[in-house]
Formats: C-alpha cells, structure tokens, sequence
C-alpha cells in the first residue's frame, strides 16, 4: 500500500514539476523543431467539479489536480443538443455544432425499433473536416483509440474505432474495422485482446494499456482517447456515487500513465483532458411514447411475441435520456404538428411527467439540433426518457443517472483541462463553448478548421 503511495505521489511531483518548467516561461527554450505531440483524452461524463472541487468531495485525484496547478483548465463547458456522447465528440473534433458536423443523436432515428444497436458509427457521417483530417493534412501522424464515430474515419493513420464487440469472437471484426491491416494483432500481443466485455473501469485499463502501447510504438502527433467507466457508473449509480468517485480515482492513475507515455516521447507534449457532457442523478423513468400511441400519433402490434412493435406513425420520439426530439413523419402535416403541440402542452402541465421545456423547431435550430425535429422535450433534472409503448408512463428508477439534457444546465457541463509546452500554469479560463475545444486543439498542432468558427482559447505564459 505504502509502495503504491509513493509511487502515485512520484508520478504527481513528476507532472507538476513538468507543468512548472513549462508554465514558467520557459517554453521557447524547450521546444523542439516543430511542433508537439498533442494527446486528447475524453473522459465520459466528467463533470468539472470532480476535479475543481475534488477536496470537497474527498476524491484523491492527484494527477487531474496538477493540471489545474500546472496548466489552464475551464470551470465550465457548456455543450451541445442534447448532452450525449456521439454529437459531443463529434463537436470536439470539428468545432462545430451538430446542426453541422451531422451526429444529432447516439442512435440513429428509428421508429419502427428495427436496429438498437445502429448508432453513429461510422466516419462517413462527419458533414465536415475534423481534426484528425487537418493534422494528417499536415503531415502529422494520427492515431485514435475507442473514439466515437471512427469507423472508417478519414485522416487517421493508427485506428482501434469505437463498435460493439462484446466478446472475443469479435475480435476478427474489430481487427477487420482497425488500421492499419495487422496492427492490432501486433498490440493484442502485447496486452492482451482487445474486446469489450463491459464499460467498467478493467475495460479503461485495457484502453489505456493498447494506447500507451501504440505511443510508444507510433509516436503519433496527433492522438485521441475515450475512457468510459466513468459514465458507466454514473448511470447505474449516480454521480459523486461510492462507485463513481472510485472510477474517477482509477481514471486519475490512467491518466497519469498517459501522460507519463507522451513525455517519455517528447517532454514538450500538450495531454488536453476533456469530457463529453456532466452528469445528473435521475429517480423517474418517464414513457411519453405510451400517450402518443394513446393519441392515436403511433400505432402498434400488440399480437407480437413479448412486446409490442410500431406498425405505423405520424409522429414519434428520438430517444436522447434527459431529452427527446419530437419527429413528425411528414413535417408539413400541419394537423399533426398542430395535435403534437396540443398533447405537449398539456402533459407539461402535468407535474407528473416532469417536462422542463418544449422547444420549438426554430429554437432547436438556433441551439444547433436536428434541424428535421419539429420539438424537443427536455426534463426536469431527476427525470428521464423511456420506451416502453404500454404499461405505466411514469416508473421509479431511484439512485441512477443520466445525461442528455440541454447544455445551460449547471449539471451538464463538460470539461477542460490541458498541460504541456507553451500552456500556462495556474490559468482559469472561467465558462468555455465546446465549440472552442477543437479550434483550441488546431492551434497546439498549428493546423486549421476552417469550418469552426469560435476563437480557440488563448492563455499562454
């Protein structure tokens, strides 16, 4: 035990050391012919606070901490619509909205329930250039591992996309979807297969150990990480839970090993920390699909063996947990939208189902959302959305939680955090816009995302 404390209380001095060096003014001496390596590690669904208030949570994150001392860091970053993981990183790696970059949801639109398991997969969906594609046009080498959105995506030299393989009889297709050809046949014999066999905090430990594997190996200078426990407990447990306050300090050693993994490459290297969306502990499950089938907008089968299935509908949910977009089947159908609105009304005035907000098609568009939603219905904070088409519309669901709510909300906020050469130490930049992370990011390679539109962040020594 004593051994493993020293050993984490080395690894803080060395980044709070390296933090220093580079905060102090130093930096023009130390750098290099062009330009550092950036590393990009999204922790899903961290909220800020667990670092900035970490004393006040009693959570010993000691490496996350240095890089409030040693680096610049956001109080706040405030997201996109809705609050989920696949449109967020999306926006993390191009600057721009969902309106924009394409990803509106985590799973695609499906009305008739046919494919749960569809969800924003692929590279393909990106309407504009990322960042991956601006370094690699650049001459920069890329490498991204468990990103969201990454099958196939253009722009990245050294690839383990995010895609369901739930055991190791996947591996064949994950290795098939990995670039390039071989190569992760060559990490697996390093560090064991790579599978996902949950979203625990063993499955980050498998992340980190491939990644830090592949920096050693590539060099990239240009790389991206998704961690998952995090949110995985946050959802069955809640934020700040016991579960989830010992994932973010597992998170926090992985992190330093990261970090530990660039600079042996290069002491110069930028590591930004980020998340995707904060997090808010829910109590009530909410169908609202069961008073639209009620109101005749959704018919369905109820001969079907177990549950019952969409036949047919006018008007319809999109699933986003803290949120729902309403989509009519023909958004002209005037008499719909006009019924829609009717129904909407009067279950928020219902404190039953605990509806915050009802946002019209235009102020979805003026938020960034899918501009094809004719609404979108946001919760009150403890509730959440459903999909059961019968049975009870209101169900307890104590002590879990959830994301997807619209991003003013304190709760949801996201993260900021970022070390390294030319980054000054001790820097508060207050509230941030996500938008700004990716044109942020550009800057430290010293490449360009025409489409981003926001300043990136300037807080230098």
């Amino acid at each position: 035990m004593m051994q493993r404390l020293r050993l984490v209380h080395s690894r803080y001095v060395a980044i709070i050391v390296f933090a220093s060096v580079i905060g102090m003014g130093h930096a023009e001496d130390l750098i290099h012919k062009g330009r550092p390596p950036v590393l990009m590690i999204s922790v899903d669904g961290m909220r800020p606070d667990y670092v900035t208030q970490a004393d006040i949570h009693k959570l010993k994150i000691p490496v996350l901490r240095g890089f409030m001392q040693g680096g610049t860091y956001a109080d706040g970053v405030i997201g996109v619509v809705p609050t989920l993981t696949f449109p967020s990183h999306a926006t993390l790696v191009t600057g721009v909205w969902p309106r924009e970059h394409g990803i509106y949801n985590n799973t695609r639109f499906d009305p008739f329930s046919k494919n749960k398991d569809e969800w924003y997969w692929f590279g393909a969906d990106f309407k504009v250039p990322t960042l991956w594609q601006a370094a690699a046009g650049a001459g920069i080498t890329t490498a991204s591992v468990f990103w969201p959105t990454t099958v196939n995506t253009e722009g990245i030299d050294y690839l383990l996309p995010a895609y369901p393989a739930p055991t190791r009889d996947y591996s064949n297709l994950i290795e098939a979807l990995s670039r390039p050809d071989g190569y992760l046949k060559t990490l697996e014999k390093q560090v064991g297969p790579f599978y996902i066999f949950d979203s625990g905090t063993a499955f980050d430990e498998q992340l980190t150990k491939i990644s830090i594997a592949l920096i050693r190996d590539k060099k990239p200078g240009f790389m991206t990480l998704h961690l998952v426990s995090l949110d995985h407990y946050e959802h069955l447990t809640g934020p700040f839970s016991p579960e989830s306050d010992a994932a973010i300090e597992a998170l926090d050693r992985m992190i330093g090993e990261l970090v530990e993994a660039e600079r042996s490459n290069d002491p110069q290297a930028i590591v930004v920390v980020v998340s995707d969306h904060g997090f808010a502990a829910t109590h009530t499950r909410v169908n609202l699909l069961i008073p639209f089938v009620q109101a005749g907008l959704i018919q369905i089968d109820k001969t079907a063996p177990r549950v019952p299935t969409v036949i047919f509908w006018k008007a319809t949910l999109w699933n986003a947990d803290g949120s729902a977009y309403i989509v009519l089947r023909d958004p002209s159908d005037e008499k719909t939208l006009a019924q829609v609105e009717i129904l909407l009304d009067a279950l928020q005035r219902n404190p039953l189902y605990g509806i915050s907000r009802v946002l019209t098609h235009d102020q979805i568009v003026s938020r960034g959302g899918d501009p094809e939603a004719s609404f979108l219905v946001e919760w009150d904070i403890g509730f959440s959305c459903g999909e059961a088409l019968e049975g009870d519309v209101v169900k307890s669901i104590p002590g879990t939680g959830t994301h997807g709510y619209l991003p003013d909300r304190p709760e949801l906020q996201s993260s900021y955090f970022a070390l390294g050469s030319g980054i000054a130490s001790h820097c508060d930049i207050g509230t941030m816009d996500m938008r700004q992370i990716a044109p942020t990011v550009a800057g430290f390679l010293g490449v360009s995302l025409p489409d981003a539109k926001q300043p990136a962040i300037h807080c230098g020594p």
